[in-house]
């Protein structure tokens, strides 16, 4: 019976051991999202940051660039005049199957896309 219990407490140490290891982050490529993109399987995006469209301008000097991820409208940020104001902490980190747009006022999403080392 303690060579069972003895037994069963190492498996459950390599176990726990395997599901804790930590994961790595190789650079794949760099992206200018504009349509709609999924994050593939593996894989990591962070986005950097938004280009705005030229023609920029909204109610009182500001503009509001949203970006669209699965499918909700998320404000990223406003710009007035050349100064830019975020809405959000960036980087913004999206995981393998996230959904992601270029929403209103927004040219293309900057994006550094990582593969998922184990």
């Amino acid at each position: 019976m303690r060579a069972f219990l003895l037994f069963s407490f190492v498996v459950s140490l390599f176990s726990l051991a395997k599901t804790s290891q930590a994961q790595t982050l190789q650079f794949s490529q760099v992206l200018l999202v504009s349509t709609t993109q999924t994050v593939p399987a593996n894989k990591v995006w962070k986005v950097e940051g938004v280009m705005p469209v030229a023609n920029c301008s909204g109610q009182g000097g500001s503009c509001y660039s949203m970006v669209s991820i699965n499918g909700n409208s998320v404000p990223f940020g406003s710009w007035s005049g050349l100064v830019f104001y975020p809405c959000v902490d960036n980087p913004l980190w999206l995981p393998a199957g996230t959904i992601l747009a270029a929403g209103s006022n927004v040219f293309r999403v900057s994006v550094i896309e990582f593969t998922v080392v184990p």
